[in-house]
C-alpha cells in the first residue's frame, strides 16, 4: 500500500525559521494547480500495480488553495490510481479556517487536518512572523472539531529563543485541553538560510541552553502522557486512533509518490525529487515533461541499511534486526558501536527489536550515526 503527497509551494509570508520550499508569489497559484494535475498524470501509469491508501497535502500552506482546488488535484489522483483510501491529511493554518471553509474541506472527502498553531503565545507567534490577524487558533481546532473532524493534529514547536520560562507549558496544557488526537512536537532547529539563523549568526540573538530544551522535552512526554497521549515518534504523539497513516508508511519503507516542486518519491529501490523550483517545475508542466528538473538515485544495500537505522530508531517500535538482514543483507548486530550504545542504555533490545529509549530520543540522530555504515 502506497500513499501520495502533494506540495503546495505557497505561503503568505516567510517564518523566521522555515526552510520548506515556499514562494509568496501567489499569482502562480492557478498554473501550479495545473502543473501538479499535469504531474499526476505523467506519473500514475508507473504505479499501476500500486494501490493507494493516503492522500497528503504539505506545504507551503496548502489552506491557501480553495477547498474546490484541493478536490480538483485528489479528483484526478483518484481516476487515475488504484485507491483505498483511509486518509487524506491537509495541512492548514488556524487563520485559514472558518464554519465555510471548513464544511467545504468536509465535503470534498478530507478526513484529516494538520494544523500548523506552533505556539499559542502572541509574543513567540510574532518572532516567528506567523500571521494570526484577530484569528483564535483554539476557535479554528474547535470549529474543526463541530464541523466533523475526527482526526485533527496539531503542530508545536519548542526551544524557541523568546518567551518566559511557562511558555512551553502554558502551550501543552492548552493543546492538550483541545479536541484534538496527534500533536507533532519539534524542537526549533537554525537552518542557515533562514531568518532564525541569520539572528544567531550576527549574535543579535541567542539559542536557548540545551538544559532547557531537554527540560522541555521532559515537560512535553509527562503532559501528552497524562493526557492519553502516546509517544510513537520522536516528534509524534497520538491518541488510540490517531497515528498519522501516511506518516508511518514512510517510516516503514513504503512506496510513495511526491507531487510538486521539491516533492520527493520512492519505489522499487529508487528515490527522485523534482527541482525546488516553482519556474522550472511549471515550464516543465507546460512542455509535458517532468523528468528534465529532476534528479534520482539508486539505493543500494549501504544506503538501504542507513535508512531503515534513520527512519526505525525515531519510532518506538524500533528497528528488526531480522528484517533488516533480510532486506539489506546487513546485520545491525555487527555493528562495532552496538555493544557501547546498549551499556550506557542509549539503545535497547525490547521484544527482539532495537531502539531507543524515550528519554534519549532528543539523540536520536547522533546515536543513529554511531550504527550507520
Amino acid at each position: 500500500m502506497s500513499g501520495i503527497y502533494v506540495h503546495i509551494p505557497f505561503c503568505v509570508q516567510a517564518c523566521t525559521y522555515c526552510d520548506f520550499h515556499f514562494t509568496t508569489r501567489l499569482s502562480d497559484r492557478n498554473a501550479m494547480v495545473k502543473a501538479l494535475i499535469g504531474e499526476l498524470r505523467a506519473q500514475m501509469p508507473n504505479w499501476s500495480e500500486h494501490t493507494f491508501r493516503t492522500l497528503y497535502f504539505g506545504g507551503g500552506t496548502p489552506s491557501l488553495l480553495t477547498p474546490s482546488e484541493l478536490a480538483e488535484i485528489a479528483k484526478v489522483a483518484h481516476e487515475e490510481g488504484q485507491w483505498e483510501l483511509n486518509e487524506w491529511t491537509v495541512e492548514a493554518n488556524p487563520e485559514d479556517l472558518n464554519p465555510n471553509t471548513l464544511a467545504a474541506l468536509k465535503e470534498a472527502g478530507i478526513n484529516r487536518l494538520s494544523i500548523g498553531v506552533q505556539s499559542f503565545q502572541p509574543e513567540v507567534l510574532q518572532w516567528m512572523n506567523r500571521i494570526r490577524g484577530n484569528c483564535n487558533a483554539k476557535q479554528a481546532v474547535e470549529w474543526a472539531a463541530e464541523a466533523g473532524f475526527e482526526h485533527l493534529s496539531l503542530d508545536l514547536i519548542y526551544g524557541v529563543p523568546v518567551g518566559d520560562h511557562r511558555r512551553w507549558e502554558d502551550d501543552l496544557e492548552t493543546a492538550c485541553n483541545l479536541p484534538v488526537d496527534h500533536l507533532s512536537c519539534y524542537i526549533l532547529t537554525a537552518e542557515p538560510k533562514t531568518a532564525y539563523g541569520h539572528q544567531l549568526r550576527i549574535g543579535t540573538l541567542s539559542a536557548p541552553p540545551d538544559e532547557r530544551v531537554l527540560d522541555e522535552y521532559a515537560t512535553l512526554c509527562d503532559k501528552t502522557k497524562k493526557a492519553g497521549f502516546e509517544h510513537y515518534e520522536v516528534s509524534s504523539f497520538a491518541k488510540p486512533g490517531g497515528r498519522s497513516k501516511h506518516n508511518s508508511a514512510y517510516w516503514d519503507g513504503t512506496p510513495y509518490l511526491g507531487i510538486g516542486p521539491g516533492a520527493h518519491s520512492f519505489l522499487d529501490g529508487c528515490r527522485w525529487w523534482n527541482a525546488r523550483s516553482n519556474a522550472r517545475y511549471m515550464k516543465s508542466a507546460e512542455k509535458g515533461d517532468f523528468t528534465t528538473q529532476r534528479d534520482s538515485e539508486l539505493l543500494d544495500a549501504n544506503d538501504r541499511f542507513n535508512e531503515a537505522l534513520i527512519t526505525g530508531l525515531r519510532r518506538v517500535e524500533g528497528v528488526d534486526p531480522k528484517a533488516l538482514l533480510k532486506h539489506t543483507g546487513l546485520d545491525i548486530q555487527s555493528q562495532s558501536k552496538l555493544a557501547a550504545l546498549l551499556a550506557d542504555g542509549r539503545c535497547e533490545w525490547v521484544n527482539g527489536r532495537l531502539r531507543i529509549p524515550e528519554a534519549h530520543w532528543p539523540l536520536a540522530d547522533a546515536i543513529t550515526l554511531e550504527l550507520i555504515k
